[in-house]
């Protein structure tokens, strides 16, 4: 059941906490009585043993003295001189009953028992089972699988002529003698392994601990009564045992601390009904200011900040008023803010994106037509990186302030950060937004001082129209940003939306994704288009092109794919994909003794790789490729995003042994000087100047000059786009190196490859002679 009422939850809150705390001290308290009470029962029990073995070698001392005097005894000694065995025994007999052993023994020279006290005629057999020292003055031993008590003492005569010996049976007289004066309960337990010989004690057999395996100190049960036990080992020898047991009352040592522990409960018990009256006072004087607090803090919950929150006092809880009444205020205000940055951008104070959303939401339902405009800077990221971030903002601020004014009324002007404006234009047709979004442009694009700075800028705007392109907020926010991407500078600097270039978008965002996966779905090949050797008519070497046949989409250029794969990043894997493709295919062909060498194109972000160039080795070496084999053509446009890093990049190459050339030359920005830094050793000359040579048009100056500019560089020229005989023998006579086109051969896959070489090795000799 759920306690509703503050003051009942208070009292019960106060005495649990009490009843909490005074059960720990309790526990405590009588936990640590028990633990000082079995802890002085241990010593005690320590006490105890040490008492015992004290006792016992005390009665081995005084037993040894007595021995010792028979053994000097000068009738003994010519008894033992002569070998009279019967007044050995009688002597024996006579010593043992003076003090009181339960037998003795004779063992000649060599440690034979030769007389007994026991012995009722010479030669009869006492089983001595065991012997092992207990102390410097006696010896415990098994005789006749019995404990014994034993002393010994030489005979000498003068040499010493033997060794007698006075034995004490461990008997439960001992026992009992021990218990008089140690306080324990004492028992002796003979065992050989796990059986018991003998077993005798101050306790009743059946009561006795018979396991000889529990540990040498524990707590132990003996018919329902707890002892502290101890075991003193006292003989140990070819699994003959001999032990003491110290057992001793656990009650007895508890006995002395119940006392204290009923005090302890009683004085519990009184702290715990003071206390508990104590907490049903201090639940009173706390119970009706909380609850007036909470009623306060409960109408701020709601919303009604009007209400001033007091409380006649001057402690801690007159001052949670004040704080709570100024919480109030500040939660007023704050909400005050909190409604308008909802709806409103914290740099120009113009609508957000939510209010746009909301704007045309209201319109659509409301069955109002309109046009919503987007507006983005041409060159942000630009002047973001010259400028900085903070300039960046300024600009922005000061075009709102241009256009906050020159927008239609009953319009919305917004700002999405990262995007641009955005203008919600009501009741207005697409012709007549294009025309008011021209004249904001106009307004957005003249020039600006920034900080001392003249800018000229160029703005850009996307339109869609509802409910003509679609009724829903999101979608339209969709289209509009399509649309401003189409934009460019100049005369289409406005585009309106149009559904196919939704189509090619969504068709963009879906190769961008599927990218990733293209190599991983077994969706990428490579085809090779032979490169011929112009002098010798030979093909020495091919060029590796990457095509890609999506599963969906069917075939996909090169020219899209190969683009998007650079603007997202994905250029890197397709790179090392073709790259692992063309050396196994070179390891096959060099495995059939074909001479074939492979170039292939390479990207500016894979020269910018730190990376790359270790990556290539280690192809290389996999396949064991001969990296002469390996050609890399890099285009003019590649070698200008980052030179340095580009230049540092092709000379790693270049001294692997790998050979350069530079693609597509004639269609870049590369000059003399750059071409003469440059680490390669062929100059590709683009398609666009090749294909009309048999036409006789301009572009043979320009292909002439730039052959003649190479080889006075000591470069080789390589001719693509060769199309017809015409043309091929047009760059014969003026000394073209190599040649490429369809009139040679299209890209074809490996194994036509091959088929193609053997059909065409004499034919292009032919030709040379003809």
């Amino acid at each position: 059941m759920r306690i509703e009422r503050l003051r009942t939850r208070l009292i019960l809150l106060l005495v649990g906490l009490l009843a909490l705390v005074l059960g720990a001290v309790f526990v405590a308290v009588y936990s640590a009585t028990d633990s000082s009470a079995e802890r002085q029962a241990r010593q005690q029990l320590q006490v105890g043993a040490n008492v015992f073995s004290r006792l016992l070698e005390l009665r081995a001392q005084e037993l040894a003295g007595a021995t010792e005097v028979l053994a000097a005894d000068f009738g003994f000694r010519e008894a033992v001189a002569s070998g009279d065995l019967p007044t050995i025994r009688s002597a024996l007999l006579n010593q043992a009953r003076r003090i009181g052993a339960d037998e003795a023994l004779f063992f000649d020279a060599d440690g034979n028992i030769q007389v007994s006290s026991r012995m009722e005629v010479s030669g009869s057999q006492v089983e001595l089972s065991a012997l092992q020292p207990l102390s410097t003055n006696a010896l415990v031993a098994l005789i006749d699988e019995q404990p014994f008590l034993l002393v010994d003492a030489v005979v000498m005569a003068p040499l010493a002529v033997g060794q007698v010996a006075m034995a004490f049976r461990l008997t439960q007289e001992l026992a009992e003698e021990m218990r008089s004066l140690t306080g324990l309960e004492v028992s002796f337990i003979t065992a050989q392994g796990d059986e018991v010989l003998d077993r005798v004690g101050t306790l009743p057999m059946d009561h006795a601990i018979a396991s000889l395996e529990t540990p040498e100190s524990s707590i132990v049960d003996v018919d329902g009564e707890v002892y502290l036990a101890t075991r003193i080992t006292l003989l140990q020898q070819d699994g003959l045992q001999v032990k003491a047991q110290l057992l001793s009352p656990l009650e007895d040592a508890l006995a002395i601390f119940d006392l204290l522990k009923r005090e302890l409960l009683l004085i519990t018990l009184i702290a715990l009904g003071v206390s508990s009256l104590a907490a049903y006072v201090m639940a009173g004087s706390l119970s009706r200011p909380v609850s007036l607090l909470a009623e306060a803090a409960r109408r701020i919950g709601q919303g009604d900040y009007a209400s001033m929150v007091t409380l006649k006092r001057s402690d801690e809880l007159g001052r949670l008023a004040e704080s709570i009444d100024t919480m109030r205020e500040d939660i007023a205000e704050r909400e005050r803010q909190i409604a308008h940055n909802a709806f409103h951008d914290p740099l120009t104070g113009l609508g957000n994106l939510a209010k746009t959303r909301e704007r045309l939401a209201d319109s659509l339902s409301a069955g109002r037509s309109g046009a919503l405009v987007a507006f983005y800077l041409s060159g942000a990221e630009d002047l973001i990186k010259a400028r900085g971030q903070t300039f960046y903002s300024h600009t922005v601020v000061a075009s709102a302030d241009r256009i906050r004014a020159r927008v239609p009324t009953n319009s919305l002007l917004a700002y999405h950060p990262g995007q641009g404006f955005l203008l919600v234009l009501n009741n207005m047709e697409t012709d007549q937004a294009v025309i008011t979004t021209d004249r904001l442009i106009t307004i957005l694009s003249e020039r600006m001082d920034n900080d001392g700075m003249k800018l000229n800028l160029e703005w850009l705007a996307g339109v869609v129209a509802w409910p003509h392109h679609s009724d829903d907020p999101d979608e339209l926010l969709r289209q509009v940003a399509i649309a401003a991407a189409d934009a460019h500078p100049g005369p289409m600097r406005i585009s309106v939306y149009q559904a196919k270039r939704d189509q090619d978008y969504m068709r963009r965002l879906r190769l961008i994704r599927d990218i990733h996966f293209a190599a991983q779905m077994r969706e990428l090949s490579v085809v090779y288009q032979p490169k011929l050797d112009i002098a010798s008519g030979e093909v020495r070497q091919v060029e590796a092109l990457m095509r890609w046949h999506h599963s969906e989409l069917g075939f996909i250029g090169p020219d899209e794919f190969i683009l998007l794969a650079e603007q997202t990043g994905s250029i890197h894997k397709l790179t090392q994909w073709i790259l692992g493709a063309i050396a196994t295919q070179m390891r096959h062909w060099a495995d059939q003794g074909v001479e074939l060498g492979v170039a292939m194109n390479i990207s500016a972000l894979d020269l910018d790789d730190e990376n790359f160039v270790d990556q290539v080795a280690k192809v290389l070496e996999k396949h064991g490729i001969d990296p002469a084999m390996l050609a890399f053509e890099v285009t003019e446009s590649a070698l200008m995003v980052n030179p340095e890093r580009s230049l540092r990049s092709l000379h790693q190459l270049r001294e692997m042994g790998i050979s350069l050339a530079v693609d597509d030359y004639g269609t870049g920005y590369s000059s003399l000087a750059m071409l003469k830094s440059l680490p390669v050793q062929d100059l590709k000359i683009d398609k666009s100047f090749v294909l009309n040579l048999a036409e006789g048009s301009e572009d043979a100056v320009i292909v002439r000059s730039t052959i003649e500019l190479a080889h006075n560089m000591g470069l080789k020229v390589i001719a693509e786009g060769v199309e017809n005989a015409i043309s091929l023998e047009w760059l014969r006579a003026l000394g073209c190196d190599t040649a490429q086109g369809y009139y040679i051969s299209r890209p074809i896959a490996a194994l036509d490859l091959e088929a193609w070489l053997e059909k065409n090795r004499h034919t292009y000799k032919q030709t040379e002679h003809s």
